[in-house]
C-alpha cells in the first residue's frame, strides 16, 4: 500500500512539474525563427478591399474599382461615388490592392508599392511631398521586395520577402470621434520592431497585427476594447505579443475593434470587442460581456482558409462555403436585420457555386465565385451594390463589370 501511495505521489509531482513548464513555455517570448533560406511568396488577390470602395484585378493585373471616390481613392479624377467599375490607368500590373478610408495602395508584380488618394496623415509614404488630392499612383520610396500590403483608415504597412514589416501613416483610431487620442504619424515607411520575422500581416481600421514565423501574434494601435490581445486596454504604438493563444497561428485579420485569426488547425479564434457579437461566441446579451481579453474559439467553423473582417466577420472554408457573424444592421453579416440585428454565431451565406475569395468594406462584404463572378451585400451608401439599393440588402447581388477592354 505504501508503495502505491509513493508512486501516486511521484506521478502527481511530475504532473505539477509538467504543468508549470507548460505555463512557463506559454508565457515565455517566442524563440525567433529565421526565414533564412526561404522567401515569402507574394500575395496575389483578385478581389481587393477598401473601407468604402472595392477593386477587382483582371487577368492583366489592371485594377477595376468602384464605390467611394470622393478623395480619388479609385485612381481617377471623378471625385464622386462611382457605382460602375472603372480601370486604374496605370500600366504596371498589380498583384493586390489595399484601401483605407480615403486612400489606396497597390502592390506591383515587381514588389513595389504605390499609393493614391488623400495624402493626409502621411498615407502616401512620400514624406509629405503631396498636399492635394491625387488620383495618380505614386511609388512609395524606400520599399522593395514587398510581398504583402495592408491598410487601415489612415495608414499602411508592408511585409517584405525576408519577413520585415514597414509602416507609414497613422496606426490607430484617428477618425473624428476619437481625434483626442494621440497617435504617432510617419510620413515615410519606417521599420517595425518585431522579435521575429513575420509571415503574415493585417491592418484593421484602427490597429494592425502580424503573425511571426513561430506562430505567435503581435499587435499595435488602438486598444480601448482589448483588440491587441495583451490583456490591457492601453493603446500601443509598438507591437505587443498576443497572450494566451491556444495554438499557433497562420493568418490574422484585425477588424473594427476586434481581432480574429486562423490557427494551424484551421480553426478561428477572436478577441476584443463583443458588444455586437463580433466574436461569434453566441452570447445572447454580449453587452454584458463586451470585452474578451483572451482569444476564444469561434464555434461551428472548420477548415477555414480566409477571414475578412470589419464590425462583422466572414469566414471562407476549404469547400468554398461562407459563414458570417457580428454587426448586421445593414445586412453586412448576410442575414435579415429584422431578425438578426447582430448575428451571434457564424451563419451561412448561400451561393450557387463555391466562393474563392472574400473582401470586406465598412458595412458590407463581397465574394468572388469559382466562375469569376463578384457578389456584394450590405450597405449601399457608397454605391458598392450598383445604382439601386436592393430591398433585401443581405442577399448577395452580382456586380456587373465591363468587358476587359483592348485598350489595356
Amino acid at each position: 500500500m505504501k508503495r502505491h501511495l509513493f508512486l501516486y505521489a511521484v506521478c502527481f509531482a511530475l504532473f505539477l512539474a509538467l504543468l508549470q513548464d507548460a505555463r512557463r513555455y506559454a508565457d515565455a517570448p517566442p524563440t525567433p525563427v529565421a526565414v533564412a533560406g526561404q522567401r515569402l511568396v507574394m500575395t496575389v488577390r483578385t478581389l481587393n478591399s477598401g473601407e468604402n470602395h472595392m477593386c477587382r484585378r483582371d487577368p492583366a493585373g489592371i485594377l477595376w474599382c468602384w464605390g467611394n471616390n470622393l478623395k480619388g481613392q479609385l485612381g481617377n479624377e471623378g471625385f464622386a461615388l462611382q457605382p460602375v467599375p472603372q480601370a486604374i490607368r496605370f500600366r504596371r500590373p498589380f498583384s493586390m490592392m489595399e484601401g483605407g478610408s480615403d486612400h489606396s495602395c497597390g502592390l506591383t508584380h515587381t514588389g513595389q508599392v504605390l499609393c493614391w488618394g488623400d495624402p493626409a496623415m502621411g498615407v502616401m509614404g512620400d514624406g509629405g511631398a503631396r498636399m492635394q488630392l491625387d488620383a495618380r499612383p505614386v511609388t512609395v520610396p524606400g520599399l522593395s521586395g514587398i510581398v504583402k500590403i495592408a491598410s487601415g483608415f489612415d495608414g499602411s504597412c508592408a511585409l517584405d520577402a525576408s519577413g520585415k514589416v514597414f509602416c507609414w501613416g497613422t496606426t490607430g483610431r484617428s477618425n473624428s470621434r476619437q481625434r483626442i487620442r494621440v497617435f504617432r504619424t510617419a510620413s515615410r515607411p519606417e521599420p517595425l520592431s518585431l522579435p521575429e520575422p513575420a509571415v503574415d500581416l493585417g491592418f484593421g481600421p484602427h490597429h494592425a497585427c502580424a503573425v511571426g514565423a513561430s506562430g505567435a501574434a503581435y499587435c499595435w494601435g488602438f486598444n480601448a476594447m482589448g483588440a491587441l490581445g495583451d490583456g490591457s486596454v492601453e493603446d500601443r504604438m509598438h507591437p505587443v505579443r498576443v497572450r494566451h493563444l491556444p495554438e499557433k497561428l497562420t493568418r490574422i485579420t484585425p477588424g473594427y475593434l476586434q481581432t480574429c485569426a486562423i490557427a494551424v488547425s484551421r480553426q478561428v479564434y477572436c478577441w476584443g470587442a463583443n458588444y455586437e457579437n463580433q466574436l461569434g461566441d453566441g452570447l445572447r446579451h454580449p453587452d454584458k460581456n463586451a470585452l474578451r481579453f483572451r482569444p476564444g474559439r469561434v464555434p461551428g467553423l472548420r477548415n477555414v482558409v480566409q477571414l475578412s473582417s470589419s464590425s462583422h466577420t466572414c469566414a471562407l472554408n476549404q469547400s468554398g462555403s461562407v459563414f458570417c457573424w457580428g454587426y448586421n444592421e445593414h445586412g453586412s453579416a448576410g442575414q435579415d436585420p429584422a431578425r438578426y440585428p447582430n448575428v451571434p454565431v457564424p451563419m451561412p451565406v448561400l451561393f450557387d457555386e463555391p466562393v474563392t475569395e472574400l473582401a470586406h468594406n465598412e458595412w458590407g462584404m463581397c465574394a468572388l465565385t469559382r466562375s469569376d463572378k463578384v457578389f456584394c451585400w450590405g450597405s449601399n451608401k457608397a454605391k458598392l451594390l450598383g445604382e439601386h439599393t436592393p430591398e433585401r440588402p443581405w442577399i448577395p447581388l452580382r456586380v456587373n463589370f465591363p468587358e476587359w477592354p483592348a485598350s489595356q
